[in-house]
């Protein structure tokens, strides 16, 4: 069954180099209702720089803390594949949806290696798997037709998100009976256009209720009234949101609005600067208001 919904990447709150807890609990009150479920232990959930006790004691929580309509995902990325077999089997066990797999980052991998890594976690764990295509961070570049063998050889793998900008995948997969989910807030309008089955990105979790409305908006065939919510709500924001310190100022913009204690990161991460989150927080206010005055314009 295809996983439908927004399931944004969530970052990871920190106060005193531990996990806040509290501020997670407020987090999840800002996006519920209003959205499916959410991502743990990505890119955004600083990922790399938690150890694998962390990211199960954080799923954990997360699983005590969720209701149980909603979706919770959890990052897997790591290049040491026992221990991600070994988080793959903890995560399995709590019953979470699925887990959000790249390819292996720094090796420079061929598609037959790819192939291979997969096999193995799929053969060695039964979680749902949904493929991270994220050739900029991971550096492997990959075809339509290789996600297609990918999702043949794994039957545990459900679907990709789809980070590249080459869009043109995504019709490609979603006809081959593959569930696509938008993976980049920078075209990912394009991608809710295309008729992806979700969204994996930071927006839906800074705006859960105005991204909820334009994907309802698109449900109903009516684009203009989608992208006018849009533009005018969220793509402020985007403009003014990364690429490349998309942690440090997602963290500040929730200080700021009092859902995180802290804007503390892991090294080598750096804090968002002054200047940096003025500039953020006059798109984040430009977006703040009524979907339903820009939908009477």
């Amino acid at each position: 069954m295809t996983m439908t919904g927004s399931f944004p990447v969530i970052p990871t709150p920190f106060f005193e180099n531990r996990i806040d807890y509290s501020s997670f609990e407020r987090l999840f009150g800002h996006i519920f209702p209003e959205l499916e479920g959410y991502t743990l232990c990505g890119s955004t959930g600083e990922a790399v720089s938690l150890s694998i006790s962390e990211r199960i004691e954080i799923a954990q929580f997360a699983v005590r803390n969720t209701p149980a309509n909603k979706k919770i995902f959890v990052g897997l990325t790591h290049t040491n594949l026992a221990e991600m077999i070994t988080l793959a089997r903890a995560l399995s066990d709590l019953g979470v949806a699925g887990a959000l797999v790249p390819a292996p980052f720094y090796f420079p991998n061929s598609f037959p290696m790819v192939l291979e890594f997969f096999r193995e976690l799929n053969r060695c764990s039964d979680i749902p798997i949904i493929f991270y295509d994220n050739p900029v961070y991971t550096k492997t570049w990959l075809r339509a037709e290789d996600l297609i063998a990918l999702v043949e050889a794994c039957p545990h793998c459900k679907g990709v998100k789809m980070t590249d900008h080459d869009l043109s995948k995504i019709p490609i997969l979603i006809r081959n009976g593959i569930p696509v989910y938008a993976g980049d807030d920078v075209v990912a309008f394009r991608s809710l256009l295309l008729g992806v089955a979700g969204s994996m990105i930071i927006a839906p979790s800074v705006f859960p209720g105005h991204y909820q409305q334009v994907v309802k908006l698109l449900a109903a065939n009516d684009s203009s009234a989608a992208l006018r919510l849009f533009s005018q709500r969220i793509l402020p924001f985007i403009h003014l949101f990364g690429p490349g310190d998309e942690v440090p100022v997602t963290k500040a913009v929730f200080k700021e609005l009092g859902i995180f204690r802290s804007d503390e990161l892991r090294l080598p991460l750096l804090p968002c600067t002054k200047d940096r989150l003025r500039e953020v927080m006059i798109a984040y206010e430009l977006g703040a208001g009524s979907p339903s005055a820009v939908l009477k314009t």
